[in-house]
């Protein structure tokens, strides 16, 4: 990775020959053998203020005290980059020496240790997700928090000075990664949000749910080494950015976990949490916290890149970062009020699945496809071809019926934990629509995929040879298309275009209809 060179960056370099330097928009961290060594950047974001090595000497000092709180053995010591007479060294931060900044000093956490790591190479799943929930949601029971500084830190008040400085602070790369009507969209619903619940808010603060917690809860930041569970790198520079409701701690996660299309991870996350904090309230402010916290991912994304020019290898991908953040912050503000699930639905080869799948790439949702799941039910591998008359056997109206109120009970599911849940189908009778309501208890929004007579008949023919849930075929397509009934679209997308068009189409429609 490329380092802006700098007087401290060259010196560490000299004392310690790293193996290994990582720039971030507020650090440069320095990993050598068993150790690594944190040296704040001079920059002042507002928020954040590291231009004196006296304000850089006392953060080191106060970001140890906070860690050791949620970690046992990590973080060792702080000490003072120093000029000796012919050369630099790190000694104790009281030394007399002449100061050049200083470090904090940490042990090296093998990387096969952190959660990001973990779930990157497969070994840990839901059910581990949902032990981790419980342990994080026990950490933050444990923490002991000051009620005046509560007050003055963690309120509704200092909540919404947050937001308005996230969405002000993104403003000025509007055009470059920023989206000006999403950004505007997002400042409107939690805005809205803020003012419709401001008593609910007050009463968090008053049931002692805002605590002096971690504030930048990301998978990368806790780890599993053996029996030794912990949380590394709280915020220690800005107390209200770390004087969280427990729920913005684990919608900070949750949200983390979503951007790595590990939405099933991250719901399992939640869910142990909320067995510990298991009120109707926490489960009300998930998506708000979750929108919340995926602006401040665009921001920090944004900072990076008032850094760097185009000419930077990671100036794309930081781009790409800080939209996609940006997006996610999208559907989670539409369920900020009461997630919503959406219906992707039309005949045969109409395109839906197609189009849901893209969608829920782009998007935390939850995909599930009705041809999948209705084989699954019945002991079906989903890639078996079962060709069968039209509307029999498996394709019976009893075994819809049962499908439907399944997806329903699943739909519901979801629902609980801030999750909109896409269904992918062909809803072809009002029933099944009347089935699914059994079980769900929210409201969904339905989106009709059509696509020309001549367009479906060719992509059937094309599809006969290839491995797919579906067991749509030419030869029944006239059946399925007279027997189907209207079940009243919300919106309408012909799929002759791109399938990327469709889904900016469909959320432009969810926003100017929210």
């Amino acid at each position: 990775m490329e380092v802006t060179e700098t007087p401290v960056v060259t010196v560490m370099k000299d004392i310690l020959r790293p193996d290994e330097i990582i720039e971030t928009h507020i650090s440069y961290v320095f990993i050598k053998d068993e150790y690594v060594y944190k040296v704040k950047k001079s920059v002042d974001f507002g928020f954040l203020d590291y231009t004196s090595k006296k304000k850089r000497k006392a953060m080191c000092i106060v970001e140890k005290d906070l860690n050791e709180r949620f970690s046992k053995d990590v973080y060792i010591d702080v000490l003072k980059v120093a000029s000796m007479e012919k050369s630099f060294g790190l000694v104790p931060f009281d030394s007399s020496l002449l100061t050049l900044d200083y470090c904090l000093k940490m042990k090296k956490i093998p990387d096969d240790a952190f959660l990001s790591n973990k779930l990157k190479a497969g070994e840990v799943d839901t059910k581990d997700a949902f032990d981790i929930g419980v342990k994080i949601a026990n950490l933050f029971k444990s923490v002991k928090t000051d009620p005046f500084a509560v007050d003055m830190h963690g309120g509704a008040e200092v909540i919404r000075q947050n937001l308005i400085e996230n969405f002000q602070q993104m403003r000025p790369f509007v055009g470059d990664c920023v989206n000006e009507e999403v950004l505007n969209f997002l400042e409107v619903q939690t805005n809205k949000f803020l003012d419709d619940n401001a008593e609910l808010l007050a009463k968090r603060v008053k049931d002692g749910f805002v605590v002096d917690g971690h504030g930048d809860l990301r998978l990368e930041h806790i780890y599993i080494e053996g029996d030794s569970f912990g949380l590394i790198d709280c915020i220690e520079f800005n107390r209200r950015f770390r004087f969280n409701d427990v729920i913005s701690e684990i919608a900070f996660l949750c949200m983390d976990a979503d951007q790595q299309g590990e939405t099933a991870f991250a719901d399992g996350l939640l869910g142990g949490f909320l067995s510990i904090y298991d009120d109707d309230y926490s489960k009300k402010l998930i998506n708000f916290y979750r929108t919340y916290r995926a602006c401040v991912r665009a921001k920090v994304s944004c900072f990076v890149l008032a850094e760097k020019t185009e000419e930077w290898s990671q100036y794309a991908d930081k781009t790409a970062r800080a939209k996609q953040y940006l997006d996610m912050a999208v559907i989670y503000s539409l369920g900020m009020s009461d997630t919503k699930a959406m219906i992707f639905y039309g005949l045969m080869a109409s395109g839906k699945s197609k189009n849901a799948r893209l969608f829920s790439e782009k998007y935390p949702v939850e995909h599930v496809n009705t041809d999948v799941v209705r084989k699954l039910m019945n002991g079906i591998d989903p890639d078996t071809s079962v060709e069968v008359d039209f509307g029999a056997d498996l394709y019976s109206k009893e075994n819809s019926i049962k499908l439907y109120e399944y997806l329903g009970e699943l739909a519901e599911n979801n629902r609980t934990l801030g999750r909109m849940t896409l269904i992918d189908g062909s809803f072809s009778k009002n029933e099944y629509i009347e089935s699914l309501n059994k079980n769900y208890s929210g409201e969904y929004i339905k989106i009709h995929f059509s696509a020309p007579d001549d367009v479906i008949i060719k992509r059937l023919e094309e599809r006969a040879d290839k491995v797919t849930a579906s067991d749509g075929r030419a030869e029944i397509y006239d059946q399925q298309k007279a027997s189907a009934e209207d079940i009243g679209a919300d919106f309408e997308i012909e799929t002759t275009g791109k399938v990327e068009d469709n889904a900016l189409t469909i959320i432009g429609y969810l926003i100017n209809e929210a």
